[in-house]
């Protein structure tokens, strides 16, 4: 559950139609995808993304249906709109949003989970290096992969996404696809609905409360100053930002000289 807005999402498909697409090589922009139908939306079906999906498909099923429905939710937006669908690379987009919150993995002794870094960095992190030792490795470049990185260590932070390329900005819009609230316009209502009746979101509001008070509890120095720290806050006894926060950095004493 990430917060970007529909403004964003409108405006960047808008601006789609100015921006070309470029043969990459490989598997990027321009190239011709084996694709599939899955709850109703056309996906791309390589086999670096069914291997993405075989990654998730263990998580609590709040964590699942959230990874798949960003994926799905973005696939449909961008395919409803022909100029879009041809500036998107979209594998990276599929192997991106499927993965994009590994870093919410609660897992006992999860390969994707560090004790110091908040859950965007453990995410995007964990996504890289499992693509560079994937089979298929050689058709990711550096730039793919720092397009991954960013599309989901940035996920957490609304607004950063401005200035972004194409790519990066579909990933942070798909990810806010899955907010609570109506759809968005830019998904077509049939297979908006297929989606939601296939995987119903209305677990995601009490899985993300439940994931980021684990954060906050187990990693407190990771979630300061971050979209977690209201959650220790209100729900991690003993749990206190003050003295952490930029705030504090620059405001020396003024909690305890206010109190």
């Amino acid at each position: 559950m990430k917060f970007f807005n529909s403004i964003a999402a409108l405006a960047l498909a808008a601006s789609a139609s100015c921006t070309p697409s470029y043969p990459t090589g490989g598997h990027g922009h321009g190239s011709k995808l084996p694709t599939t139908i899955l709850y109703g939306v056309e996906v791309v079906d390589t086999q670096i993304v069914r291997d993405a999906r075989d990654v998730i498909k263990n998580f609590t099923p709040y964590l699942w249906k959230h990874c798949m429905r960003t994926w799905l939710l973005g696939a449909a937006a961008i395919n409803a709109n022909k100029t879009v669908k041809a500036s998107v690379d979209l594998e990276l987009h599929a192997v991106t949003t499927i993965l994009h919150d590994l870093g919410w993995d609660m897992t006992p002794g999860s390969p994707w989970i560090s004790p110091d870094k908040r859950f965007e960095v453990d995410g995007g992190l964990g996504a890289v290096k499992w693509v560079k030792g994937h089979k298929d490795a050689r058709n990711w470049n550096e730039a793919r992969l720092e397009k991954m990185y960013d599309g989901i260590s940035l996920h957490g932070s609304p607004g950063l996404e401005a200035g972004k390329n194409n790519d990066v900005k579909w990933i942070l819009s798909s990810i806010g696809f899955d907010n609570p609230g109506a759809r968005n316009p830019l998904i077509p209502e049939k297979q908006y609905n297929s989606v939601l009746n296939a995987l119903p979101a209305s677990d995601i509001g009490y899985g993300t409360n439940e994931t980021w008070v684990w954060l906050a509890a187990t990693k407190p120095g990771a979630t300061y100053n971050t979209i977690v720290e209201p959650f220790g806050t209100a729900f991690v006894p003993g749990y206190n930002a003050i003295g952490h926060r930029i705030f504090d950095l620059i405001n020396p004493g003024f909690a305890s000289s206010s109190c």
